[in-house]
């Protein structure tokens, strides 16, 4: 239990770690960004979308991790790229039907350069993850 609850924190952290730091920067920014067409409400939305759905690929990932077998690896993989893809897609799906002709391009934009941020970091902290779970098996 304690050491499910550690591997969680040590997800969470670079990906909380990354939330803010988008959102400061957008906050900070927010002048020049107006200032190049992209909406801060939607950048906003699309950060904080992108960061839940790579924290359940995450959490997920983490699960199948701590089951025996390559097999489970590569579910966990999969399904983590899953949840990510589909809530992520369903977002900017539901975004895009909402605003018609209103949408917002460099605000969608904006979305696919955080969704490729939060990759990044979630495939850094991969090594970590294979390590920990390592000594289960």
């Amino acid at each position: 239990m304690i050491k499910l609850f550690s591997d969680r924190t040590s997800i969470l952290a670079p990906l909380l770690l990354l939330y803010t730091l988008l959102a400061a920067g957008i906050y900070f920014f927010s002048g020049r960004l107006v200032a190049m067409g992209a909406e801060v409400r939607v950048l906003h939305g699309a950060n904080t979308i992108v960061f839940l759905a790579t924290l359940a690929a995450s959490l997920w990932l983490t699960i199948q991790f701590q089951r025996s077998g390559g097999q489970a690896a590569l579910k966990g993989l999969y399904g983590g790229f899953m949840i990510r893809f589909f809530l992520i897609a369903l977002s900017a799906f539901v975004y895009i039907l909402l605003k018609r002709k209103e949408v917002n391009v460099p605000g969608l934009i904006g979305g696919a350069i955080f969704y490729v941020l939060y990759w990044l970091v979630e495939i850094r902290n991969l090594p970590s993850k294979m390590k920990s779970t390592s000594h289960h098996a």
